[in-house]
């Protein structure tokens, strides 16, 4: 497959206008300027740009479905909704829930992920709890809050393939928490949230490598001048990544740009962490086991505290535009940031040869108009339909 007279963002996310890109299967084949060659297949992308697909690695859910259904056609909902916003990778994330309800969430992923992709494709499943601290852990039920354990990992994963987990969150100051650094780091991407560590206690997670952050400045003690607590650990650290919620309801447009100056163009991580209200009208919904209300897109579970979202990446790429982020940090910070920590950078979040065609093609409004998976054409607004 050819497409032809496309601009495209590369490797070095630099704009090259009017290109051939021609797909073998799954992969990018090659990316050069256009020349005829009226053998081969063609589709035509004039007037498109194609990006690489945007990668949420903190979701939960959208359209009435949730990651802690244990459902899978519930991730199929989330999947296809998510591509029609760009997104061709996600991570489905958990809630703090009951051991068994876990263990189901772990084994219908693992259903869902060998199936043919019909919407974004399943990295691995995020577990955003149990390992929080009940201080911090917000709209999450504290009940079940335990310090880090291989053993409870074990148990819920069951004889599933160690890969249906690719994210772990924890609190570093929970007991037993460094020593579990030290033995998970290697097969798990682990995630410092719902925290009131120390400056000092973060920083010796990161050392032993924990070195993403949750939802920075969100379930964590806010930065301070004595004490900078997990903020100011992460944004110290130079070989840290930090993830954001961009709607501008969850940190202020000015601590964005603030942060953003610290973390440059390689450190930043846009998330959504949307939960089912997310493409769904105002109205109340369940969030793991409790009732949030959800008026003007804005969560809350009844005493203002925000509870999840309702956005998506696309919409917080065009937020971080519209709040003077560069264009180029912005759209890193969606593709292969993510990919790079998610350590799956080899063959997605950037378009170059050899990659997976992992493709949204938007037009000069930023609308997506076509999406592909893995060199499948799974979405076509020009059609008006999924294929």
């Amino acid at each position: 497959m050819r497409l032809v007279h496309a601009d495209i963002f590369d490797e070095q996310f630099e704009k090259r206008c009017d290109q051939t890109v021609i797909l073998d299967g799954e992969r990018i084949a090659s990316i050069a300027p256009f020349s005829e060659n009226a053998e081969e297949k063609t589709t035509d992308l004039s007037g498109l740009t194609l990006y690489p697909g945007f990668i949420d690695m903190h979701i939960h859910g959208a359209k009435n479905a949730d990651t802690s259904d244990a459902d899978v056609v519930g991730l199929r909902t989330i999947s296809r909704f998510l591509c029609e916003k760009g997104v061709t990778s996600f991570c489905p994330t958990t809630m703090m829930i009951p051991e068994e309800q876990l263990s189901r969430v772990l084994s219908a992923a693992d259903a869902f992920s060998k199936e043919e992709p019909q919407g974004a494709r399943m990295i691995g499943v995020r577990l955003e709890g149990p390992f929080l601290s009940k201080e911090k852990c917000g709209v999450q039920n504290s009940e079940y809050s335990q310090s880090p354990s291989k053993d409870y990992i074990d148990l819920v994963r069951k004889d599933l393939r160690k890969d249906v987990i690719s994210v772990i969150d924890l609190a570093p100051e929970l007991s037993g928490s460094l020593e579990f650094i030290k033995g998970a780091e290697e097969d798990y991407v682990l995630s410092v949230a719902h925290t009131a560590a120390t400056f000092d206690c973060c920083s010796k997670a990161i050392e032993e490598g924990a070195r993403h952050a949750t939802h920075l400045f969100n379930a964590m003690n806010p930065l301070h001048h004595h004490e900078p607590g997990a903020v100011g650990a992460f944004l110290d650290a130079k070989d840290t990544t930090c993830e954001m919620i961009c709607d501008g309801m969850h940190v202020h447009p000015a601590v964005l740009r603030f942060a953003i100056q610290i973390l440059g163009e390689n450190r930043l991580v846009v998330v959504s962490d949307a939960m089912r209200a997310a493409g769904m009208p105002d109205g109340d919904y369940d969030l793991g086991g409790k009732t949030v209300h959800v008026k003007g897109g804005r969560t809350d579970f009844g005493d203002g505290r925000l509870a999840g979202s309702t956005t998506n990446l696309h919409d917080e790429f065009l937020k971080l535009l519209s709040f003077g982020i560069p264009f180029k940090t912005a759209l890193k910070a969606c593709t292969i940031n993510p990919a790079k920590v998610l350590r799956i950078d080899e063959e997605t979040g950037s378009l170059s040869e050899g990659k997976y065609a992992d493709m949204v093609a938007m037009d000069q409004d930023y609308r997506v108009r076509m999406v592909w998976v893995r060199g499948k054409l799974v979405f076509d607004d020009r059609e008006g339909a999924f294929s």
